[in-house]
């Protein structure tokens, strides 16, 4: 399954406001987060240095790795957020 990705903050910065992703073995049972996650830091090995820190959206809601990514889903990834 292809899977584009919108980037925020530094990540759109650095890689351009959105990305395709293809994720091996997808759908079987079900694509999560964790696997688009994956196949991301595969394709774009720059973005590694964040890992699992990436704050990630399906639909405009958080999601956590274990969360199902269906066709046709919008996925954004945000760089972790600080301030003050």
């Amino acid at each position: 399954m292809q899977v584009e990705i919108l980037l925020f903050a530094s990540l759109r910065d650095e890689l351009g406001p959105a990305v395709p992703v293809d994720v091996p073995g997808a759908g079987l049972p079900a694509t999560t987060v964790g696997d688009v996650r994956a196949a991301f830091l595969a394709a774009y090995p720059s973005a590694t240095r964040l890992g699992r820190r990436i704050l990630v959206a399906v639909n405009e809601r958080h999601a956590s790795d274990g969360d199902p990514v269906r066709p046709g889903d919008t996925v954004a990834f945000l760089p972790p957020l600080a301030g003050g």
